[in-house]
């Protein structure tokens, strides 16, 4: 059975380092972000036109390329909970949770008994990566295997800090897009109440033992980024670096452009 290296890492205290898919669907494009040496790459299906098929795909191409698969769900459901973990996917990222009894139903949604009431569906498939296998065995290894995030991007989920980052949850990324909106203050993501929102994520994950993120725009903000806690570095996504380095070609030709005119 698979074996979440992405979860391994974090409750190591290690640092992973991936990017985000919303708009790329070859099974290139993971496997070469898996020989750059990227840890994990983060498919989100709340903000892209990504159907359940190409996830799973997507999903697959990342189990044989060697690099973690971890998506972002569009909505607490059940059905994108389950089926997401039917099909392979070990890494979940619940959006715009706000309260803690939303957060527990998460965990029981994609935890087997004790920890949660996740549907059976152990039948030599993907989710045990096609080996047979007794259930009890299949049963402990997914709930060891299954790694919970949670984005905070609510003034409702600021305030319910306490009640959202519980046992289960492995994960917490602060969006900071939503959460200045949700403060009122839209777009100014160094405003003095979303700088607070975000210190309090962080301190609390660090009292309960849960990983943070954090994003990278440029491979030279590395180091202020780790300095502040962040295990889940979430560089770019794949239209940033395909757009950084086609601006970099456009740039090198404009002298000669501009020579022949």
């Amino acid at each position: 059975m698979q074996v979440n290296r992405l979860r391994a890492t974090l409750k190591s205290g290690g640092i992973a380092l991936g990017t985000l898919m919303w708009e790329t669907q070859g099974r290139g494009v993971v496997h070469t972000l898996a020989q750059a040496g990227m840890d994990f790459v983060m498919i989100c299906t709340e903000h892209s036109a990504y159907n359940l098929e190409t996830v799973v795909n997507l999903v697959a191409h990342a189990h044989a390329a060697g690099i973690t698969p971890i998506v972002r769900i569009p909505d607490l459901q059940y059905q994108y909970v389950t089926r997401m973990l039917d099909t392979g996917c070990q890494s979940l990222i619940v959006p715009h949770v706000r309260t803690g009894a939303e957060v527990r139903r998460f965990v029981e949604y994609a935890k087997y008994h004790p920890e949660g009431r996740r549907g059976m569906a152990i039948y030599q498939g993907a989710s045990t990566a096609y080996e047979d296998v007794d259930p009890a065995r299949a049963v402990a290894h997914a709930n060891a295997n299954t790694l919970l995030a949670v984005l905070i991007e609510t003034r409702e989920a600021v305030e319910n800090l306490d009640d959202i980052l519980i046992p289960g949850i492995d994960l917490a990324l602060v969006g900071h897009q939503d959460l200045a909106q949700s403060l009122g203050v839209p777009g100014e993501y160094s405003h003095p109440h979303v700088r607070d929102a975000d210190a309090r994520v962080r301190a609390l994950c660090k009292a309960r033992g849960i990983a943070t993120a954090g994003a990278i725009n440029r491979p030279e903000n590395a180091k202020s980024v780790i300095d502040s806690g962040a295990q889940f570095l979430l560089y770019g996504t794949d239209l940033v670096m395909i757009r950084r380095e086609a601006e970099r070609a456009v740039q090198a030709v404009a002298p000669f452009r501009q020579a022949a005119k």
